[in-house]
């Protein structure tokens, strides 16, 4: 989501057009007819990752029908399977979080607790390794994808940053499975459509993107998730994520081509942000990834409006021009149950495998989140699943109405 606050990096996908071209390790699948066929499996969900934070320093209580109730539960009960958890690494303050909670959300020790929460509210949980720090300082985050600050002396050496993809993502599962939480699927990277672990220098001033580095890294990362299934008879699925279908032709295409192992294409969708490209729909989608690179496909990332504005002093993104036409606009709690409906039930009947909600829990709080210039607050209230008031609205109850058969 951190993506959301530039521009798409337009220049980056050129340079990834022009390495189609470049050496063929496996061999791209021959297509298939696609005959689409409901998965036997679909996860619908939402993030709850700020739910613990909000509520210890926010002064957020999440409620239903006006009583207090375990945010991890309402979304069980009204039709969600699964939530999206993100792994962050240090350091967790800087700066920006002067006067605030460090922003440790996403720390290793504060994941497993909110994992044992979906648990034991009968959610599975989605986990991301984002491989960032959450809290930088403007000189050591001079580009997007920045490596973390604890391997930005090695980021320029590609076997080192390996390794320490490799042991970071084993270490953490590892200790989660023993816990009895193993996640049912691990993201490797965030939105990796361009660059992935760069070293700190402006992105001017970056090396040529390499689609061969980042297939390293990422595979770092997919090893330990295919050790850790053998070593523990288990079977988490690995999804990469990119943020656009636009760009999911060329993406696939050159990325496959070197060697790049996933289970599950997973793509970020804001109506607003971005474009099928030359999908008519998201049935092309689904088809494609399917019959061209036998992958699953899962929206990892996606929102609509419940109701205009916000009720705080943060900065709000993703406004009106998310919503398509024939949906109320000005939004109601309706505009969000029938977008998120519809989305969801072609996805459905097209074979994906599931739609998962960026920030439904983020309400407006006094708590920082983002550790940037904006301060505490939320830019999503107005399309989070509890209203201002902290209160569970109609919105959640898309998960229900999707029909699967």
């Amino acid at each position: 989501m951190f993506t959301k606050y530039r521009i798409f990096q337009i220049l980056g996908l050129l340079t990834l057009f022009l390495q189609l071209s470049c050496s063929m390790e496996n061999p791209i699948p021959t297509p298939t007819t696609f005959i689409p066929t409901p998965s036997d499996v679909f996860y619908k969900g939402t993030t709850l990752a700020y739910v613990a934070h909000q509520e210890t320093y926010g002064g957020v209580v999440f409620k239903e029908n006006g009583v207090p109730k375990d945010a991890f539960k309402s979304i069980a009960d009204h039709g969600g399977n699964i939530t999206r958890l993100r792994i962050d690494m240090p350091p967790y303050k800087s700066s920006y979080t002067t006067g605030y909670a460090d922003v440790d959300f996403g720390s290793p020790e504060k994941v497993k607790i909110q994992m044992q929460r979906a648990k034991n509210a009968g959610l599975k949980t989605l986990l991301t390794f984002g491989y960032q720090s959450m809290a930088l300082e403007d000189n050591q985050k001079l580009n997007g994808a920045v490596a973390p600050l604890a391997w930005q002396g090695i980021a320029t050496d590609v076997e080192k940053l390996k390794l320490a993809v490799y042991d970071h993502t084993t270490t953490v599962l590892e200790d989660y499975i023993n816990a009895g939480l193993t996640p049912e699927i691990v993201s490797i990277g965030n939105e990796t459509n361009e660059r992935f672990l760069e070293p700190n220098m402006k992105e001017s001033d970056l090396p040529a993107y390499s689609v061969v580095r980042s297939v390293k890294l990422l595979n770092a990362g997919t090893k330990a998730v295919r050790d850790l299934n053998k070593k523990y008879g288990i079977n988490m699925k690995i999804a990469c994520h990119i943020f656009s279908a636009a760009s999911l032709k060329f993406w696939l295409k050159s990325h496959i081509r070197n060697g790049l192992d996933f289970d599950i294409m997973a793509i970020s969708h804001y109506h607003e942000w971005h474009s099928l490209g030359d999908f008519k729909n998201w049935t092309e989608v689904v088809g494609y990834v399917k019959t061209n690179y036998n992958k699953d496909f899962l929206i990892m990332e996606t929102a609509q409006l419940f109701r205009n504005g916000g009720n705080d002093a943060h900065v709000d993104i993703l406004g009106v021009g998310n919503i398509p036409a024939g949906y109320d606009n000005p939004p109601t709690t309706n505009t969000q149950k029938k977008y998120m409906r519809d989305f969801g039930q072609e996805l459905y009947d097209a074979g994906g495998i599931g739609i998962i909600y960026w920030g439904g829990e983020w309400v407006g709080s006094n708590t920082l989140i983002f550790p940037d210039q904006y301060g505490a607050g939320s830019s999503w209230e107005n399309k989070a699943f509890w209203d201002f008031n902290y209160n569970l609205h109609d919105g959640v109850n898309w998960m229900n109405e999707i029909v699967e058969h």
